[in-house]
């Protein structure tokens, strides 16, 4: 939800909701990482003397009571995550185990400097935070604030029935200036595949091979932005350098399942006497990519750089367990070739959404393990064309001899565009900027799919300010919308009574 105006902080009226994020960003929340800030709600809630419960997976709620003649009037639900993801820039030194972070503000813009900013979803929760102490009539509230959303939505599956209340639930986990009354469901598949090493041949020289200056963002909301993506260039490139009798003895690359993958490097070992003229390639290659993603990754880097020795990968026969291959180099680049990536399906009942998609999400080489371990990532606002996508992706890792496993499945959500909370919220949407507004779903995972599938009837919108490249160190929120959203819900809740 986006004001059409721009602001300063130092002209905004929210200044509640800013001064909330700001100590919302000191306290380090990264996804399994939240027992810090869930005490600090506590102990907020106690200094304030609000009644205030958690259950068993360290969710929070706080409650307002009912003001003066809305005891009667069905319970509210305010719901954000207080997790966010942490990426960052290679030259950052920022520890999300520790450090605090800075609020920079750039024109109209509030960002990090150099990481996440963690507007998703510390925004939604400084929003919430900031109605204790506003002066408005209002129904009794409960602020509930989950843990662990973008690793698997693990606060919203650990709710268990009458930890909340509410008839009506407003999610504040939004990115734009819509109300969402719908979202795709998704899961990751994990695929494993069998490794050995050897020794890497005296006739051969190692040299590390990097993709950087890509732009990454969320694998959902930005996945039709058409970003490149960092591994599956890693794996064209990979590919485009076979004729030189190439070996992997390492590769990486991206960090988590929801992130659009911005750097991968492998380290690889060719005869060093053809060294110019893979430099000959790869100066062909990089420029064969900044020509395709120009618009989106303009900064876009393939690099190449001596490195020390290391073992060559083999890939191992997991039946006979035997070596199929002493050069399996064609088996790794074409399975990472192959893997689907990005807008699978665009959806035909909503224009312009995607309906569903995949994420080569992280590649990296477990040593200890002898695997080496890819991640990818589907979503689909239909059950059965994510079974058809997980299903393809199946196929192709098992016929390259891997071992895969489904984990981290999440259901869709399904709009009522009928609720009278839909109906209200587009009433007072309609008195504070005449005109209507945007109603749609969104291609990303939100809570509000699995708390509905808890509590069969409970009404629900999701409303945000508008946040840019989220899951990105580029990610940044509108501080006009801030205010907007803000001002939307003072006047949203009196009138629920």
């Amino acid at each position: 939800m986006s004001a059409d105006k721009k602001l300063s902080l130092k002209q905004a009226k929210a200044k509640s909701v800013w001064e909330f994020f700001r100590q919302v960003n000191r306290i380090p929340r990264g996804s399994k990482n939240e027992k810090q800030i869930m005490d600090w709600l506590r102990g907020l809630a106690k200094s304030r003397n609000l009644a205030c419960r958690s259950d068993d997976v360290d969710n929070v709620i706080i409650e307002l009571p009912a003001t003066k003649g809305y005891e009667k009037s069905p319970t509210i639900v305010l719901q954000s995550h207080v997790d966010m993801v942490c990426e960052e820039t290679p030259e950052s030194k920022h520890d999300f185990t520790k450090d605090p972070i800075e609020l920079v503000e750039r024109d109209d813009w509030i960002t990090a400097d150099g990481t996440t900013l963690g507007a998703d979803n510390g925004v939604g929760v400084a929003l919430a935070l900031a109605l204790i102490g506003e002066k408005i009539s209002h129904p009794k509230l409960e602020l509930l604030f989950t843990v662990d959303e973008e690793t698997g939505l693990t606060g919203a599956n650990g709710l268990k029935p009458g930890f909340i209340t509410g008839k009506y639930l407003i999610n504040l986990d939004g990115e734009d200036k819509s109300f969402i009354v719908g979202c795709a469901g998704g899961e990751q598949t994990e695929i494993r595949v069998p490794i050995e090493f050897s020794p890497v041949p005296d006739s051969l020289a190692c040299f590390d091979l990097k993709i950087s200056g890509i732009h990454g963002g969320h694998s959902g909301i930005d996945i039709d932005k058409k970003y490149a993506n960092a591994i599956q260039l890693l794996a064209k490139t990979l590919k485009g350098l076979q004729n030189f009798d190439l070996r992997i003895c390492d590769i990486e690359g991206g960090t988590v399942h929801n992130a659009i993958p911005r750097d991968a490097k492998a380290i690889i070992c060719f005869d060093a006497s053809k060294l110019s003229a893979v430099k000959k390639t790869l100066s062909e290659i990089e420029a064969s990519f900044k020509k395709e993603f120009s618009a989106t990754d303009p900064n876009l880097k393939v690099e190449l750089e001596k490195a020390d020795p290391r073992p060559v990968i083999t890939i191992r026969n997991p039946q006979s367990d035997t070596q199929r291959s002493a050069e399996p180099v064609s088996e790794i680049i074409n399975l990472l070739t192959s893997l689907p990536t990005g807008v699978y399906r665009m959806s035909s009942q909503f224009e312009g959404i995607v309906e569903t998609s995949s994420n080569l999400a992280k590649v990296e080489l477990l040593r200890n393990e002898k695997q080496l371990r890819i991640l990818i990532s589907q979503r689909s606002l239909e059950k059965q064309t994510l079974g058809e996508i997980t299903a393809k992706i199946t196929g192709l890792a098992r016929s390259a001899g891997a071992n895969v496993e489904t984990v981290g499945g999440y259901p869709s959500w399904k709009p009522d565009v009928n609720s009278s909370l839909l109906k209200r919220a587009k009433e007072i949407y309609r008195k504070l900027n005449n005109k209507e507004p945007q109603v749609k779903v969104v291609h990303a995972g939100l809570e509000p799919a699995v708390i509905g599938e808890k509590i069969p009837g409970i009404e629900m919108i999701s409303v945000g300010p508008t946040i840019k490249n989220p899951h990105s160190p580029n990610e940044r929120v509108d501080i006009a919308s801030v205010d907007a959203v803000w001002q939307f819900l003072i006047e949203l809740l009196p009138s629920l009574g």
